[in-house]
Parts: C-alpha cells; structure tokens; sequence
C-alpha cells in the first residue's frame, strides 16, 4: 500500500508528467506505460531492490532502464520522464510518482483510487461490496488496488488519496494496548 499521502516530490514528479501527457492527448498510454513498470516492480523484487537501492548509481540504473524501456516498448514520453526521474535520483521513489499519477488521472476522468489491504485474498463479491460501499460515501466511482497483508489478522485498511480508512483487528489491539498502558 502506497503511504497515507504522496511526498511532495512524487507530487510534483507526477503532475509534471501529468500535465505533459495531457498536453499531447496522451493520458491513458502513459498510464499504460506505467502500469507495465509497476507490474515489473511487483512481480521481480530484485529489480525493485535494484532501482531503489541509493547505493547503486544513476548512471547504473538508467542503463538498465534505457534497455527495459525498449523491451516494454515504453512511449518515447515515458522513457524520457523515467530518465529524468533517474537522473535527479528520485527513480527510488517510482512506485509513489505512479501511484500519483494515476490518482490524478483517475480525478480527471472523474474516478477515485482505492488501495485496500486485506489479510486475505478478496473474493469478487467482496470487492463489489468495497466499491458499492465507497461510492456511497464518496459519491463517485472507484478503482480498487488490492493487496494481501496477513499480518492485519482480520479487517480491511483504505486508503483513498490522504484518507486512511483503518477498520483492521490489528489497529483495534493496537488501541487497546495503548489504551491499557495509560491505565496502567
């Protein structure tokens, strides 16, 4: 899950390419484009400790960059931004400028992101339920990222842009501990 709100340089980073990718009529490539790096950073935890590991220099990582943009058949506009990214080192902080830009997106076109941590896999019903329940309270439609984090023991964790919705087992023993030591 992304953290409980966007650093402001991933802000900026993410606007910036935002901006730039509406200005050419290109809004959903880019997303594409996108979507296909945080696939990658998902799924090869190797290549992620790579990219973001400060002690492995720029240059090193815009190489490999560079070569997997061309195997992707990332848009000359995506190659380009990630280079920058590299270059200034802030490629570390990828996973934040996607997960920005595609909130900003997703405003856009009128939609939200909703990132939901679960201690189990969703079923389709249950993501369903998510959703109609979200557009209820927000009055617009969603987008559901799921992630499994067992440690939760029960309970979901939404986080919807800077809002945090925290209904897990593990947060409620947290307050109930917290609430004992102050007794105590």
């Amino acid at each position: 899950m992304s953290k409980s709100s966007h650093s402001a340089s991933a802000s900026r980073y993410a606007n910036a390419l935002f901006q730039l990718a509406k200005e050419a009529k290109v809004l959903d490539s880019i997303s594409n484009d996108l979507d296909k790096i945080l696939e990658l950073l998902l799924a090869d935890k190797i290549f992620a400790s790579f990219i973001e590991n400060p002690s492995i220099k720029n240059v090193n990582k815009l190489s490999l960059l560079d070569m997997l943009a061309d195997k992707l058949e990332l848009s000359k506009l995506t190659k380009d931004f990630i280079g920058v990214v590299t270059k200034k080192g802030r490629v570390s902080n990828i996973q934040e400028i996607i997960k920005s830009y595609k909130d900003l997106v997703s405003d856009f076109n009128g939609i939200k992101n909703a990132y939901v941590s679960a201690s189990k896999v969703l079923s389709e019903n249950q993501i369903n339920s998510i959703k109609q329940k979200l557009k209820e309270k927000f009055s617009s439609e969603f987008i559901l990222h799921t992630e499994v984090d067992e440690s939760l023991i029960a309970g979901l964790k939404i986080q919807i842009g800077s809002q945090m919705i925290d209904s897990t087992i593990k947060s409620k023993l947290n307050a109930l501990k917290a609430k004992m030591k102050e007794v105590a």
